[in-house]
């Protein structure tokens, strides 16, 4: 029997309670370049608090909305522009 290798993530718990994420492990998690999570960033798909790159912190909806954006681009085949529209409207529908 071979062994599967198991990611561990690091986090930290924030005073309201949500898990955050810095810029890195939310790559990680994406499994996706600097660029891409910088452009979900652009976009408006996530929202990251702290004051740049180096500072940011991500959060638990932010990892949701990203890879909401990514299953759409891919299923959808749509650009970048496109998910993130789409990801908007489907929160504006959910809430």
């Amino acid at each position: 029997m071979s062994s599967t290798p198991i990611t561990v993530l690091q986090a930290e718990i924030v005073d309201d309670g949500l898990l955050c994420f810095d810029f890195g492990e939310l790559c990680d998690l994406l499994h996706c370049a600097p660029s891409e999570a910088l452009a979900w960033v652009q976009y408006g798909v996530i929202q990251p608090q702290g004051s740049g790159p180096q500072h940011w912190r991500f959060r638990r909806i932010d990892l949701y909305r990203a890879r909401l954006g990514q299953r759409l681009a891919r299923d959808l085949e749509l650009d970048m522009a496109g998910a993130a529209l789409a990801v908007e409207l489907l929160e504006r529908l959910r809430s």
